[in-house]
């Protein structure tokens, strides 16, 4: 490095990262009421998750819980039916475990310090240090994928981050550089800038508020040493059964506690047809999870009886109780190309 880390968080400017926030923030209903919970749910919501696949859903899912009493009262299962669609279903069994918690020990408050939202389920050192900064104004740093970047760039830094020595280096950045009069919106700058100029590949260094003191360039097209997710993924395959009986009514069950989507709604993975169902359609779905590539072949079948053992119902019905979205989206398919009601 051309100049001592000290020199580096001297040159850290602050004042011009906020200036250049409050000029190109984007405008999202948790930054305009940021209230403790609002925020809680947006960062549990945010995670492994884009922007713009969390907005249409967020006013929605506070509507039905508006705060941790609220989504303690109403159960796991309404929270997972709410959160279909936005994967990464532990999150979802996350916010409904600290809401418990939330009601049984803080009298249905969020606590406001870093330190102690770390002891909810499922909060992690950056979303406390989300939550501690941009609702209760904690002087505390976070980072998170996008912060990584952006420091590790203007700080030039190349040796290795992932490990347990980067991330302690990383810290004691965030920390030392988190403006101390407005900590929330240092930030979130710190990821909008992220997200939108010093991007994985071909930053915007002319358009960055910190270009003037940042040890990296546009040759940085990636930081140094990260490891990238592999671009070949296991494919699972798996089948699905919709089965329509006379009074167009389907039949569903709710998936066990443990394993891939745990206790939300499904169809049946295996049936046998009888001499007397009637194949009424096919569908394929190709579904990228985190760590693999699920593809999902559904037939419809119209049958005399729906098997026993089974919830059933109408088709909206089913939709209603949240599928997972890969279920959801096969289910649609085969709805349309049989004509089921």
């Amino acid at each position: 490095m051309s100049a001592s880390t000290q020199e580096l968080q001297q040159g850290f400017q602050s004042d011009a990262l906020l200036a250049w926030y409050d000029d190109h923030r984007r405008r999202l209903p948790w930054r305009e009421e940021p209230s403790p919970w609002r925020v809680l749910v947006s960062e549990l919501m945010l995670q492994q998750t884009q922007v713009r696949t969390v907005l249409p859903r967020y006013e929605t899912f506070m509507e039905l819980f508006p705060s941790p009493a609220a989504m303690a009262e109403a159960g796991e299962e309404a929270v997972l039916g709410a959160w279909a669609g936005l994967g990464y279903y532990r999150r979802a069994r996350a916010l409904f475990a600290i809401s418990q918690r939330l009601v049984q020990d803080f009298s249905g408050e969020v606590p406001g310090d870093a330190k102690t939202l770390e002891q909810l389920p499922g909060v992690g050192a950056y979303t406390a240090g989300a939550v501690a900064s941009i609702a209760f104004g904690q002087v505390v740093g976070l980072v998170d994928g996008n912060v990584e970047r952006v420091l590790a760039r203007f700080m030039g830094e190349g040796s290795p981050l992932r490990n347990a020595a980067g991330q302690r280096l990383l810290w004691n950045w965030a920390n030392n550089f988190v403006d101390d009069k407005r900590p929330g919106d240092h930030n979130q700058a710190l990821m909008e800038l992220g997200a939108r100029v010093c991007r994985p590949v071909s930053p915007r260094c002319g358009e960055c508020p910190l270009h003037g003191g940042c040890q990296g360039d546009e040759k940085w097209s990636e930081i140094p040493n990260l490891p990238k997710r592999p671009e070949v993924v296991p494919v699972v395959e798996e089948n699905r059964y919709l089965l329509v009986d006379g009074s167009d009514h389907v039949a569903w069950r709710r998936r066990p506690e443990t394993g891939l989507y745990s206790k939300m709604v499904d169809l049946p993975e295996e049936w046998t047809p009888g001499v007397d169902a009637i194949l009424l359609g096919e569908a394929l779905i190709e579904r990228r999870l985190s760590h693999r590539l699920l593809r999902l072949k559904g037939r419809a079948f119209r049958v005399q009886s729906l098997p026993s053992g089974w919830e059933s119902g109408p088709v909206d019905d089913f939709l209603h109780a949240g599928p997972p979205k890969a279920v959801a989206l096969l289910f649609e398919e085969l709805r349309t190309h049989s004509e089921v009601c």
